[in-house]
């Protein structure tokens, strides 16, 4: 079983690439248009058979109707069959943000309209939401280890290559880093901020002060790297042929430090999902609820959504996903020992 670990792992890896960039491809509707009228509205059934306003074989729908408001009960109407529409023509969006499309997958493009992984409380598409989510929870991964691995190279560098006082302040730096309690900094770091923030504002604060305080344990690895490199041979002679100290830091260090530094980044990518997810669970990050998976998971404090209306755990569910998938990808043997693990949240 052990070989497949690593292959699943990439396929998931891939599924949620394809799924980020696709979103709105996949989506039938909007993310953020709102249904009151059907309100937690169970998946809908897709019939092959039995329209007979539809041709053999094509896929089609049943209007529904509410029939218990307070349970949400829907029955559908088989009056009428309403066939599903491929690659139809529906909402406008932008591909990769960058190229005006309105082409999408399956659904319908007039009511009934098709929700094929339900709604939520205010009519949502979850499964349009979801996709959206993907696409940001993505975005904060990746930014969040770019900022990650900018400032663990950056001061670890410094600290293992000039050693002396420079080693020493930033080494009582990160010490001092760690010792700070992460959930509470960010907390009090964004109460003191406006209520309603901007989307691009609120991603680079949110990964900011993730890595803001996940850093040490990067910066301590590659301190100590450097430090073991510094008497390696090769760097010996090319500092005896005359090597300014960048030069030897850029051509004979930093590739060195590659290994280590992908190592330290799959660890670290869980840090920053959980983080975005706490934070946004906890009404402190992204507020839209079409957003993120974190603001997502909001309505499971409601009892009902976990008994009855289990659809709307899918956000719980591609987080959880998510999670299995960084953890193999981090460790594809199976469990090797992992040392100086980033911070937690």
């Amino acid at each position: 079983m052990k070989p497949s670990r690593p292959g699943f792992a990439l396929a998931f890896a891939a599924f949620l690439g394809a799924a980020s960039i696709f979103a709105d491809f996949l989506s039938s509707n909007p993310p953020a248009m709102q249904n009151l009228e059907q309100f937690y509205h169970p998946p809908v059934r897709v019939c092959f058979a039995g329209g007979r306003e539809t041709p053999s074989g094509r896929p089609f729908i049943y209007r529904t109707e509410l029939k218990e408001p307070l349970d949400a009960l829907y029955e559908e109407n088989h009056e009428t069959a309403y066939p599903l529409e491929f690659f139809f023509k529906g909402y406008p969006y932008r591909l990769l943000g960058l190229i005006p499309m309105d082409l999408h997958l399956v659904g319908r493009s007039r009511p009934p309209l098709y929700y094929p992984l339900g709604t939520d409380e205010l009519g949502r598409d979850v499964l349009a939401r979801v996709l959206a989510g993907t696409r940001t929870s993505m975005l904060v991964i990746l930014t969040g280890l770019i900022v990650y691995a900018a400032l663990g190279i950056a001061i670890g560098s410094c600290a293992g290559f000039f050693g002396g006082w420079v080693d020493s302040c930033l080494m009582r730096l990160s010490e001092f880093v760690l010792a700070l309690p992460a959930l509470y900094l960010l907390l009090a770091m964004r109460a003191v901020l406006p209520m309603r923030i901007p989307f691009a504002p609120t991603l680079f604060l949110m990964v900011g002060t993730i890595a803001a305080v996940a850093w040490p344990p990067m910066a301590r690895g590659i301190r100590g790297l450097i430090l073991q490199l510094k008497s390696s041979g090769y760097v010996e002679a090319a500092r005896s042929l005359g090597a300014t100290p960048i030069h030897i830091l850029r051509r004979h260090m930093l590739p060195s430090l590659l290994p280590f530094v992908l190592t330290q980044l799959a660890v670290a990518a869980p840090i920053f999902l959980l983080g975005e997810v706490v934070l946004s669970f906890l009404d402190i990050g992204f507020r839209d609820s079409g957003e993120s998976w974190g603001s997502m998971l909001r309505n499971l404090k409601d009892v009902r959504v976990l008994t009855d209306f289990w659809w709307n755990l899918l956000p719980l569910c591609m987080v959880f996903l998510t999670l299995l998938c960084l953890n193999m990808l981090s460790s594809p043997s199976g469990g090797g020992k992992q040392e100086d693990r980033p911070l937690g949240i």
